[in-house]
Formats: structure tokens, sequence, C-alpha cells
């Protein structure tokens, strides 16, 4: 491919090529996607809107006489102002890559495959943003924003009541009466409780906890370990809670600073909080989905030279500087997640009272 760079740039790609990768969301051994999907769409709150009107509480019309006046009814407020502000991309100096792969020895012929991997990665720390904003949804009720001069929080109306509950879980704790009080509170909402997510370590404390081990096993289990297909099938049974889903996944939360030594700095954080344990009611399987849209370079005539058939989630491009000579890969995409209905989550912060 040596002979083949766009506009004869050394590392440049055909647009063309960096369409043809889809740059897909979905992580195999992500469990949030389960409960978040990831669609596309030209027009981000045309489409929260729609879903904002589809899985609220039914509302009720009234009846009317012949000679009267129709009731006016409302549309569910969407935070329309903040919407669209959800611009991520990153970019990196692909001449110096090129560069150093030159002194390393690789074969001139090989520099294209190592020039889309480059924008693979930057795709996926993309697509790594939008993980973290999902989980920040689950685990708090809301999505900020405090990054690159951007200080901002879109509300979903999940209400304050919703995310004020503790969940004591020490081994002497009444788990069991926590648990209902969460229930009742989403009854009361019209939501049904089917699932539950949280860390590992905060299902270990549960199995630990003599209420549950007794409530499970008996008299005679009482200090036995709780076997965890016990555990969730007493879940299930008592109080509807069909899915426990752990998530203890990292990511680098500082991938973009490099240290004296001249190596990345890693800083190794969770996507959901080990503090926490939210509670749901999902809709057909899924709490909310992942809305991308096109970057405003993609559909602004002004920037954009042309605009392609292709949609991908993420947008890879290349382009050049001088002084000093730079060819930069970047990766962009527009992302908002989106809660289905904002009665849907409760969310409990761990304490453990024996500790």
């Amino acid at each position: 491919m040596a002979n083949n760079w766009e506009k004869n740039i050394f590392g440049m790609i055909a647009q063309d090529d960096w369409l043809s990768v889809p740059f897909s969301p979905l992580r195999q051994n992500d469990p949030i996607d389960r409960l978040f999907g990831d669609e596309k769409t030209d027009n981000i709150t045309a489409s929260w809107e729609t879903i904002a009107a589809e899985y609220q509480l039914p509302a009720m019309a009234q009846f009317h006489a012949f000679d009267v006046e129709s009731n006016t009814t409302y549309r569910i407020p969407v935070d329309n102002k903040n919407i669209e502000k959800g611009l991520i991309q990153v970019k990196i100096n692909q001449s110096e890559r090129l560069q150093a792969l030159l002194r390393s020895g690789v074969r001139d012929d090989r520099m294209y495959d190592y020039v889309i991997n480059d924008g693979a990665r930057l795709a996926e720390q993309v697509i790594t943003r939008t993980k973290v904003a999902k989980n920040e949804v689950l685990a708090t009720g809301q999505f900020t924003i405090v990054e690159n001069s951007l200080n901002l929080t879109v509300d979903y109306g999940v209400e304050a009541s919703q995310k004020s509950f503790t969940l004591d879980l020490a081994t002497t704790a009444d788990i069991a009466a926590q648990l209902q009080t969460i229930i009742e509170a989403a009854q009361n909402k019209g939501v049904t409780i089917t699932g539950m997510i949280t860390s590992k370590n905060n299902v270990t404390k549960m199995r630990r906890n003599a209420g549950l081990q007794q409530a499970i096993n008996g008299n005679v289990g009482a200090g036995q370990l709780v076997n965890s297909n016990s555990l969730e099938a007493y879940l299930e049974d008592e109080f509807g809670i069909e899915t426990v889903i752990t998530n203890d996944l990292k990511y680098n939360a500082t991938n973009n600073i490099i240290g004296a030594d001249g190596r990345p700095v890693v800083t190794a954080k969770r996507y959901f909080p080990e503090n926490k344990i939210t509670f749901f009611g999902t809709a057909n399987g899924r709490l909310g989905v992942g809305l991308w849209g096109d970057p405003p370079s993609v559909i602004n005539p002004l920037i954009s030279a042309r605009r392609s058939s292709s949609s991908p989630y993420v947008f890879v491009d290349q382009w050049t500087e001088t002084d000093p000579d730079v060819l930069w890969t970047r990766a962009r995409g527009l992302f908002v997640p989106v809660l289905y209905n904002p009665s849907s989550l409760y969310i409990a912060t761990v304490t453990d009272s024996g500790a």
C-alpha cells in the first residue's frame, strides 16, 4: 500500500477506507451493553423526544361531553439544551508514530496496517468514554461532562428520593427488610424491580449476611457462605430480582498523560462504583439506549468537503499541518446516553455497620 497514500502524503489513508471500518461500540464482555444498547440517529433530540414519550408511565385521557373542548396534554420535557454537547474526540500525532516505526525497521508496505490500527485504537478511546457515561447514568441517575471547557449535567428527571437509599451489608444487618423498602418505593411509582447491578464484593457481602444465610439455608445454614445460585434464586423468588449484574471492569482514566519517563500514566478506574447498588425495572429488557449522531464537522457543509452515505458510530479522519509538518489522525463521535424512564432507577449507597 506504500504507493496508495491519499494525496501522496505518507501515512494518510483515503476517507473511503476509514468509512469502511465499522468501529462497532458493542463489547461482548461489557455487562452494561445488555441494559443500554447503541443506536445511530440523524437527529439525537428528535430521537430522545420519541423515547421520552414512549416509555413513561402511561397518561390517562378523560371522558368529555360532546360539546366540551378537549383537555390539552403535555410533552415529556427533554434536556435539549445539553443534549447535543456530547462530542467525544481524540487525536494522535501520526507523523511521530510513523517515524518511530521506520526507525524500528518496519517495512514501508506494512505502514498502512499500522495507521489503520492507530485509528482503531483512537475509536476505542471514544467508545470507552461512552461506556463510562452509561455507567454514570446507572450509578447516579444523571450524566455529567466536566472536561475540556465543558461543565454540564444532563438531567433525566430521576428524583432525589430514588437516589438517596442506603443499604447496610453488615453480617448482622436485616438486608431483606431494606430490599423490601426499595421494592415498595418502586411499586409506588408504577415500576416493578427486575434487576440490580453492583460489584462482586457487595454480592459476596450479601452471601455472608447471617439473615440471608438463615432465610436461604435454614437455621443450620447460619455462618455458612450462601451459594451464588441460591442467593440469586432467593432474590428472584422473594423480590422479583431476576437479574443480578456485577461490573468490576476498569478503564484508564488518564490515557492522555505521559510521565517523566516517557511512558503513559495509567490510572485504573472502575466503570461502576464499588459502593453503589442500583436496582432497576427494564422496558423490554433495556433501561435505555446510547444515541449516536454525526459530529459537526461531518454535517456542516462549510467544514466537510463532501458527505458520504456511510454513517459509522465513530468517524476517523486525518489532516496535515505545517510548521512543524505534522500528520494528525483523529477519532470523533457524538453521543448521549438516554434513560427510557426516570422512574426505573433506585440507587443505594452501600454501608457496613459492622466494619
